[in-house]
């Protein structure tokens, strides 16, 4: 998959706003449990960095700013690439160059509850359960030496291995 640039990560941040905002309203009381501040915040971010790429196209903040962007986008990238792409299905299960984002799936976890990564251990993480469709809350899992553990009730990766989760990372 190619590099994106500055300018396709503005326009996936323009596209994700709209469809982060279509899908809290389609989704009923309090969004479906999506944050209802998403798309101010997906569009306060994306016309700062239209604005200093307007000034500033070489700025050497630009990338990580950008990368941002895409992070907080979060389920909404895939779908706003794939509308860049010209429709072309993106499979989220593949791996990206987008190295704050990381798609996980039941089959991935060592156990019922345990997830292992060594790049999330120390990070500060938000965790979206594509299964419930809302973001896990840091009460409802707990992060070990070696990954996470998630602790909701009923939560069990190997009985259920098609679960999908994608795991931000906050502080990279």
């Amino acid at each position: 998959m190619a590099q994106l640039t500055v300018s396709q990560k503005i326009t996936i941040g323009l596209l994700s706003e709209a469809y982060s905002t279509i899908d809290i309203l389609k989704s009923g009381l309090y969004g479906g449990g999506i944050d209802l501040q998403l798309p101010r915040k997906i569009y306060c971010l994306t016309k700062n960095i239209q604005w200093l790429y307007n000034l500033s196209p070489n700025d050497s903040t630009l990338t990580d700013t950008t990368n941002y962007l895409i992070a907080i986008c979060g389920k909404y990238y895939l779908q706003s690439q794939g509308a860049i792409s010209g429709g072309q299905i993106i499979n989220p299960n593949q791996p990206t160059q987008f190295t704050y984002l990381i798609p996980i799936t039941g089959a991935d976890f060592s156990d019922a509850t345990n997830y292992n990564n060594p790049k999330i251990v120390g990070k500060i993480l938000q965790i979206f359960w594509n299964d419930i469709n809302r973001y896990i809350l840091s009460s409802e899992y707990n992060q070990t030496s070696t990954g996470i553990d998630i602790l909701i009730p009923g939560f069990d990766a190997t009985a259920n291995p098609t679960y999908e989760l994608l795991i931000y990372i906050v502080n990279p």
